[in-house]
């Protein structure tokens, strides 16, 4: 069985709506920073650093998130973070948000891994073979293999 990265937070006042609940595009932001998190945990980064003042980053090409229930300030969620595919230049992350034993949300990612230069069109490029091994542990066990063929 695949692994997940669990990661908590607490949700706080100013990424609640009016009505006192957690606002809908904060889970987008859950969401990348749960894998932010998952990756510095693995000794990586959204943003490394390469030759010549370019960067591998990771723009996200698709992005939904299907909620089940709500949450509201103050309080604590518990993130689980799995990895749907490895694609040849593409991760697919997938999320479930808990409110103690309660599914509030799930989501799912698609970042592109790129090359990124200020001033410079995004060019993207093969995902690091250091990225398969790290995220290998995470595939979703419905995934037969690692899929370097396509996007």
């Amino acid at each position: 069985m695949a692994e997940k990265f669990i990661t908590k937070r607490r949700v706080e006042f100013c990424e609640t709506d009016a009505a006192g609940i957690v606002h809908f595009a904060s889970y987008l932001c859950y969401m990348e920073q749960a894998e932010h998190e998952l990756l510095r945990s693995l000794g990586l980064s959204v943003c490394e650093p390469q030759a010549d003042g370019w960067h591998l980053s990771w723009p996200r090409v698709r992005v939904e998130c299907d909620f089940q229930g709500s949450a509201k300030f103050e309080d604590v969620l518990e993130i689980k973070v799995g990895v749907s595919r490895l694609g040849k230049k593409s991760v697919s992350y997938e999320f479930e948000f808990m409110r103690g034993v309660e599914a509030i949300a799930g989501g799912r990612v698609i970042a592109v891994c790129c090359n990124v230069k200020s001033g410079q069109p995004l060019q993207s490029t093969n995902v690091p073979q250091k990225y398969y091994e790290l995220l290998e542990r995470f595939l979703s066990t419905k995934i037969a293999n690692v899929e370097k063929d396509s996007l």
